[in-house]
């Protein structure tokens, strides 16, 4: 009988400690990868990629090529609105492949990582995400824009904002 009562209590506190996605947060995941099946398919298969999304409706994705890099901006609406070839010796894009600086699981403000709070949340709804070549997630996040702490590594996201800032004024 005690092992009973011990096996359900387990079972209760692991289904208290596993974080469940909302619909908000499973549709932001569904709209990158719907967005990027449509649009994407060929320059992504079996490559690792990181996504970067604001508001379900604009999109950088960069691409690990063999011996380079290469950067799309996308608009939910439109498509392919610009497409750039990168260097492949730059730190923070060679950083941005890293496995090791990504969380596990999916980060929301309902995670265990904000269990204390925040400082910061301002902006619209971003999803991030490092999708390896066989298309395991890491790092993956769906947070506001300019968030304290930030789940994600400083300088990358950094780059995805400055990035789409970039491109939302020059196209």
């Amino acid at each position: 009988m005690r092992i009973l009562t011990l096996l359900i209590l387990c079972s209760f506190s692991i289904q208290a400690c596993s974080q469940r996605l909302s619909e908000a947060d499973l549709r932001s995941r569904k709209v990158a990868d719907s967005l990027l099946e449509s649009q994407l398919q060929k320059e992504i298969e079996g490559k690792s990629h990181v996504i970067f999304s604001v508001a379900d409706k604009e999109m950088i994705v960069v691409v690990k090529n063999t011996d380079s890099f290469k950067e799309f901006y996308l608009n939910k609406d439109t498509g392919i609105i610009k497409d750039t070839t990168l260097m492949a010796s730059d730190p923070v894009i060679i950083k941005m492949f890293d496995k090791s600086i990504y969380r596990e699981g999916f980060t929301t403000f309902n995670s265990g990582f904000f269990e204390s709070g925040y400082e910061i949340s301002s902006g619209s709804i971003t999803y991030f995400v490092f999708k390896d070549e066989q298309g395991k997630r890491y790092g993956e996040a769906r947070l506001s824009v300019f968030i304290k702490p930030n789940p994600v590594d400083t300088e990358v996201y950094a780059y995805f904002v400055e990035k789409l800032i970039f491109y939302s004024k020059t196209t």
